[in-house]
C-alpha cells in the first residue's frame, strides 16, 4: 500500500460560532465533498484543514465566502481500522528519516478502514514507500 498525493486547503477563520458551519455550507453549495477534515483554534483565528474532491471548486467557494487559505501538499493513506496501523506508518517513515509534521485521522466504528491524511517533511520519498499492509485494500 502506498501513499497518495494530495492538496490539503489550509482555510483560516475567525474562531466565532457558525464560521465553520457557513463555509462548510459554501463548499456543499458548490457540490465539494469533503473527504478529510479538522479544525485548529487559537484565541482569535482557527485553521481548517480539509482534502476535498475537487480543488479548484473549493477554492472557488473559499474565495466567495471570502475566505483566506493556502494550499498544502500532503499524503492521504488508506489505513486498516486496526490495532498498530499508524504505528506500521510511522516506523516506515521513520526508518526513511521522514519526520510527521502532523496528521489527522478517524474511522467510524465497524469500519474495516480509514483515511489517515499526513504532512510529513518529504513527501515525494514517502509517497513511494510500501506500508505493507497483509490485507491491503483495493486503490
Amino acid at each position: 500500500m502506498h501513499a497518495t498525493s494530495e492538496i490539503q486547503i489550509s482555510a483560516f477563520l475567525e474562531n466565532t460560532p457558525g464560521v465553520v458551519a457557513r463555509l462548510c455550507d459554501e463548499l456543499a453549495e458548490a457540490g465539494i465533498n469533503i473527504r478529510a477534515m479538522t479544525v485548529l483554534d487559537t484565541v482569535d483565528v482557527g485553521t481548517m484543514r480539509m482534502v476535498v474532491n475537487d480543488i479548484e471548486k473549493a477554492k472557488t467557494a473559499l474565495t466567495a465566502a471570502g475566505a483566506a487559505y493556502i494550499e498544502v501538499p500532503v499524503l492521504s493513506v488508506l489505513l486498516p481500522n486496526e490495532p498498530g496501523a499508524f504505528a506500521r506508518v510511522a516506523r516506515t517513515l521513520a526508518a526513511n528519516n521522514i519526520n510527521i509534521e502532523y496528521f489527522y485521522t478517524t474511522a467510524a466504528n465497524g469500519s474495516d478502514y480509514t483515511l489517515a491524511i499526513f504532512r510529513v517533511s518529504d513527501a515525494e520519498t514517502a509517497k513511494d514507500l510500501d506500508f505493507q499492509w497483509e490485507h491491503a485494500p483495493v486503490e
